[in-house]
């Protein structure tokens, strides 16, 4: 297939390249040039800003997937300049109205408001509204919070900094909110297989186990091999939580993965993929 792939260059960007080259796609990437291109020798690159527009591309494509789409002119920019059989749009979970009611579900969970997420949960909802109102044959991909090596995101490296150097880590609230991860080559996989079966509609993207702030505090210093020193701080508690002190809000945010993987999908283990990011990347970073 003719593929073209907007950001793509950074964090889950260059595990959605090579996934697409290793099936056999032929791949265009848009976006800034700001970082190194991945695989770029293998690859079109098409240096640009999607806010001046896509006037250098031309062709249609059998499938747009779309990473960095964050207010709806994105998504109206992209639908009014671009030509694709197929349109697939990373979303997030946090497009979901807040809730006590657990797991969230495709077909059955509302989006709306969720204070916690603001401008964010905002702005991803209206690209999701505007595509599905296009008409378009498209995918809509919800991840939870993703995590791997190279995470440009603060996370990781976060916690296992502060275990390294025996600081301490400050959980927001009481840091019992459940909540789950997925790793960046399984979401990788998930875009490209969305991509390129015969599907449509909304999907979860989330690994199959939970857990609690504190557990995955503990969990880390285990694979480190050192006793977390865990301290808590009741005023940045849900939506108050400051991410420079901890990456992870104190809510809890559960999804079903049960669609994807009716698909054929699964999903690491948690602890099996922190093991192997450890060793194979955050051990000398720290």
């Amino acid at each position: 297939m003719n593929i073209l792939l907007i950001g793509g260059s950074r964090f889950m960007g260059p595990h959605i390249v090579g996934k697409l080259l290793q099936n056999g796609h032929r791949t265009t990437i848009f976006n800034t040039g700001n970082h190194p291109v991945p695989f770029h020798n293998q690859v079109r690159f098409i240096q640009g800003d999607r806010q001046d527009g896509f006037g250098k591309l031309k062709e249609s494509f059998d499938v747009i997937i779309d990473t960095c789409a964050y207010i709806p002119a994105h998504i109206q920019s992209a639908l009014e300049q671009l030509s694709c059989t197929k349109y697939v749009l990373v979303s997030t979970m946090a497009v979901y109205q807040k809730s006590d009611i657990f797991p969230l579900r495709e077909d059955s969970s509302p989006v709306g408001p969720w204070p916690l997420w603001g401008e964010y949960n905002e702005g991803k909802r209206a690209c999701e509204m505007l595509l599905q109102k296009s008409g378009i044959k498209h995918v809509i991909v919800r991840p939870v919070y993703v995590l791997g090596a190279s995470n440009y995101l603060d996370r990781e490296q976060h916690i296992y900094t502060r275990l390294a150097q025996d600081c301490e880590i400050v959980l927001p609230g009481d840091g019992s909110a459940i909540v789950q991860f997925v790793f960046v080559q399984d979401t990788a996989n998930v875009i490209v297989m969305l991509a390129e079966e015969n599907v449509e509609g909304v999907y979860n993207c989330c690994g199959d186990e939970v857990i609690t702030l504190r557990g995955l505090v503990e969990e880390m210093g285990k694979i480190v091999g050192k006793k977390a020193r865990i301290r808590f701080n009741p005023k940045t508690d849900g939506a108050h939580f400051e991410k420079l002190e901890f990456p992870f809000a104190n809510e809890h945010c559960i999804c079903s993965n049960e669609k994807i993987k009716n698909l054929g999908v699964r999903f690491t283990p948690l602890i099996t993929g922190l093991r192997e990011d450890y060793r194979n990347y955050y051990r000398n970073q720290s």
